[in-house]
């Protein structure tokens, strides 16, 4: 496989994060759902700061997307 563009991995793993976002919304709520003992606390702790890594890291992949395509604008 050749060298990609960079503008198409940003976009490519935005998509990917915004697939591991949801993943984590429906493990955290399963979690929630059936995992009520407070044994359990640290699982929810620890999926709810993946979940927050995720989200941060879909922000900045996002930013640079737009930063990327605002970049090919005529006088951008």
């Amino acid at each position: 496989m050749g060298p990609q563009d960079p503008k198409d991995v940003t976009r490519d793993i935005a998509r990917d994060l915004t697939g591991m976002a949801g993943e984590l919304t429906a493990l955290k709520a399963d979690a929630r759902q059936w995992l009520t003992d407070p044994v359990h606390a640290d699982l929810h702790l620890r999926l709810g700061n993946a979940h927050a890594a995720v989200e941060a890291a879909l922000v900045e992949a996002r930013r640079r997307v737009r930063m990327d395509e605002e970049g090919q604008r005529p006088g951008g």
